[in-house]
């Protein structure tokens, strides 16, 4: 039994330029009814070429200038993208060189100078009436607090405009 008919390409040819099986010739119309093989193929090849014209009907292709249209809006976005990743990168370089900085200024303080802004932490109540000395340690400890603002601020500001830019 074979599985293969010298006139299969002929009966794909007709049907790929759309002559099956009305404009086709008689001799290859008759040799389909009498090969299995060929019948098979045409049955086959029909349904296929049916359901590809159905999908082409059914198909909504945008236009042309929509489609261009959203191809610049993705590449502009590729590009912002692919920009913003060396920027992203120092800023994660920043914020850490700012907490190693933060770190290595605290352990440079003189120890009584943390000691004090220490205890006047612990101790001060924010409804208590302030006496000369709780406001000079206030005055001491205004350089800490404002490092430390500082060094926060360094941290957070890059993640609070990633999180202000982000799309998803």
């Amino acid at each position: 039994m074979t599985c293969e008919c010298d006139r299969e390409q002929d009966v794909l040819d007709a049907m790929a330029a759309g002559r099956w099986p009305g404009r086709s010739d008689a001799e290859l119309r008759a040799h389909v009814n009498a090969c299995g093989i060929c019948r098979d193929l045409a049955d086959v090849a029909t349904a296929l070429l049916s359901d590809q014209e159905i999908a082409r009907r059914e198909a909504r292709v945008p236009p042309a200038g929509v489609v261009w249209w959203r191809a610049q809006l993705r590449v502009r976005e590729d590009a912002a993208r692919a920009a913003g990743r060396p920027v992203a990168f120092i800023q994660g370089v920043a914020a850490s060189v700012a907490v190693w900085l933060l770190i290595a200024l605290y352990r440079a303080l003189p120890v009584e100078y943390v000691a004090e802004w220490r205890a006047w932490l612990t101790e001060f109540v924010p409804n208590a009436t302030l006496t000369m000395s709780d406001v000079s340690r206030l005055a001491a400890a205004v350089p800490l607090v404002v490092l430390l603002t500082v060094g926060v601020w360094l941290v957070l500001a890059p993640i609070a405009i990633y999180l202000a830019v982000v799309d998803d």
